[in-house]
C-alpha cells in the first residue's frame, strides 16, 4: 500500500501541483507565495497519511483539491486580520459569510485553467531576469521541487534557493493577472522567449554529461500548448513556436547514439524522425500563416520553417538549403541575431560557396556577442575541414577548445572535422 500511495501521489503532484498552485496564488496573492506553497505541500502531506491509512479515494486529485481549498478556507480565517492576501479577493474573503463562497468559485476548474495563464505571465515578466524567470516557472508551473531545479540547471541548491527567493522578493504587490491589451504582445513575446529557452535547455542540454534533458522538452511543450488553449491570447508567434517545437521534437530519438552521444544532422537516421509530429507541426504552422497581420513579430514563425524544410527533407544532400538561407535572411531582418548570422553562414556554405561562408563566420568575429565565444571558430573548423584544409581546420578547432564548450562538444566537432576532411580527400 505505501508504494502505492507514494505512486500515485508522484503522478498527481506532476499532474496537479501547478493547477493548485496557481489557484492558491490566486486566492493568497503574489505577496504569499510561500504560503500558498506550504499549503500545497500540507494538502500532499494530509494524502501520504490519509491514503496509507484509508486507502486511495476513488478520485484521488478531486481529494486532493478539495483539501488544499478546505486549507485555504481555514488558513484566510485564522490570518485574515495578519495577512493581505488577493487585492481584488480581499473584500470577499473578509466576511464569513462570502468566504467560503469566494474561494470554492476560485477553485472550479474552468478558473484553474486562466490561473495557470496568470502564473505564467508572472513568472516570465520582463522585470525579472532569465536567470530568475526560469527556476520560477520550473518550480511553480512544471512542478519540481528545489532539489530537482537545482540539478536540472546544474547550479547548487543554494543558488536556486537564493534565486527563488529574490524573485518572490521582487514579486510581492504585483497583480495576479493577465497584462493590459497594450502590454500583451511585449508579455507574451516575453512568455514565448522563456518556453522556447527552456525547450533549448533540454534539447541542447548544458550538462556535461546529459546532452538531452528530454524532461524540459516536454515540460516547454506543455506550457506552450496552454498558450494554445486560449486562442483569444494566441497569435502567430505561438502557433509558430509550438510548430517549431514539433519539429524538433520528431528529430529527438535519432540525435543520440546507443552510447548516448550526439549524432550530429548530416548523420541521423531519418526513418526514426516522427512523421506524426511533423503532420503536427504542419498543421499548426498553416494555422500561424492564418495570422495574416497580428502584431507578433515573426521570429518564431521563421525559425519554423526552417526547420520545416530538415524535417521535409528525404536525406541531408536534398535540403532546401537556399530556401534555408532565405529564411535566416527574414529572421535576420527581425532579430539582428549574431547566432541567426551564423548558423546562415552555415546554410550557405552548404548551398554551395564555402568560401563566403568562411568570410561571413570571420566577419562574425569582430561581434561583441561572440566576443570569448568558442562559435564562430568551432564552425569555422567545421567550414575549413569541409573545403580540405587540415592545418586551417585543426587550428581554428584547438582555438575553439581553449575557449569553450563541453567535452561532448569538443569530442563531436573533432570528430567531424575528421570526417569531413576524409570525405573531402575521397571527392
Amino acid at each position: 500500500m505505501q508504494h502505492e500511495v507514494n505512486t500515485v501521489l508522484n503522478r498527481l503532484y506532476k499532474s496537479e501541483s501547478s493547477k493548485l498552485i496557481a489557484v492558491l496564488i490566486r486566492v493568497f496573492g503574489p505577496e504569499n507565495i510561500d504560503l500558498a506553497e506550504d499549503t500545497l505541500q500540507d494538502a500532499f502531506n494530509r494524502a501520504l497519511h490519509n491514503w496509507r491509512e484509508h486507502g486511495i479515494p476513488p478520485k484521488p486529485a478531486a481529494w486532493l483539491m478539495q483539501t488544499a481549498k478546505n486549507r485555504a478556507i481555514d488558513i484566510i480565517r485564522a490570518n485574515k486580520n495578519a495577512l493581505k492576501f488577493s487585492a481584488d479577493l480581499s473584500r470577499y474573503l473578509e466576511s464569513e459569510w462570502s468566504l467560503s463562497c469566494a474561494v470554492e468559485s476560485e477553485f472550479k476548474e474552468e478558473k484553474i485553467q486562466d490561473d495557470q495563464l496568470r502564473m505564467m505571465f508572472m513568472c516570465c515578466r520582463e522585470d525579472l531576469s532569465v536567470a530568475n524567470q526560469i527556476p520560477l516557472l520550473l518550480k511553480l508551473l512544471c512542478g519540481f521541487s528545489t532539489t530537482a531545479v537545482s540539478r536540472a540547471l546544474l547550479i547548487p541548491e543554494a543558488t536556486v534557493k537564493k534565486r527563488l527567493l529574490r524573485t518572490r522578493q521582487q514579486l510581492k504587490g504585483a497583480a495576479f493577472d493577465m497584462p493590459p491589451p497594450e502590454k500583451m504582445s511585449s508579455a507574451l513575446n516575453t512568455v514565448h522567449t522563456v518556453i522556447y529557452l527552456l525547450f533549448n535547455e533540454g534539447f541542447h542540454s548544458s550538462g556535461g554529461k546529459e546532452v538531452i534533458n528530454r524532461l524540459f522538452c516536454m515540460e516547454a511543450l506543455g506550457l506552450a500548448k496552454l498558450l494554445i488553449e486560449t486562442p483569444a491570447i494566441a497569435n502567430r508567434d505561438t502557433y509558430s513556436l509550438l510548430a517549431l517545437l514539433n519539429f524538433h521534437m520528431a528529430r529527438l530519438d535519432s540525435r543520440l547514439d546507443e552510447q548516448g552521444q550526439a549524432i550530429p544532422l548530416d548523420m541521423q537516421d531519418r526513418r526514426l524522425w516522427s512523421k506524426e509530429l511533423v503532420i503536427q507541426g504542419d498543421a499548426l504552422l498553416a494555422k500561424a500563416r492564418e495570422y495574416v497581420q497580428d502584431d507578433a513579430n515573426g521570429r518564431f514563425f521563421y525559425e519554423a520553417l526552417i526547420a520545416r524544410e530538415h524535417c521535409q527533407s528525404t536525406s541531408f544532400d536534398a535540403t532546401n538549403w537556399p530556401a534555408i538561407v532565405y529564411y535566416y535572411f527574414k529572421l535576420i531582418a527581425i532579430t539582428q541575431s549574431p547566432l541567426a548570422m551564423l548558423n546562415q553562414a552555415i546554410a550557405i556554405a552548404y548551398s554551395g560557396s564555402n568560401e563566403l561562408a568562411i568570410k561571413r563566420v570571420t566577419e562574425l568575429q569582430e561581434n561583441k556577442t561572440f566576443k570569448n565565444s568558442h562559435l564562430p571558430l568551432a564552425t569555422l573548423a567545421h567550414l575549413y575541414a569541409k573545403a580540405g584544409s587540415r592545418q586551417q581546420a585543426m587550428r581554428h578547432a584547438e582555438a575553439a577548445m581553449a575557449l569553450g564548450g563541453t567535452a561532448l562538444e569538443q569530442a563531436l566537432m573533432l570528430k567531424q572535422i575528421e570526417r569531413h576532411l576524409t570525405l573531402n580527400l575521397s571527392a
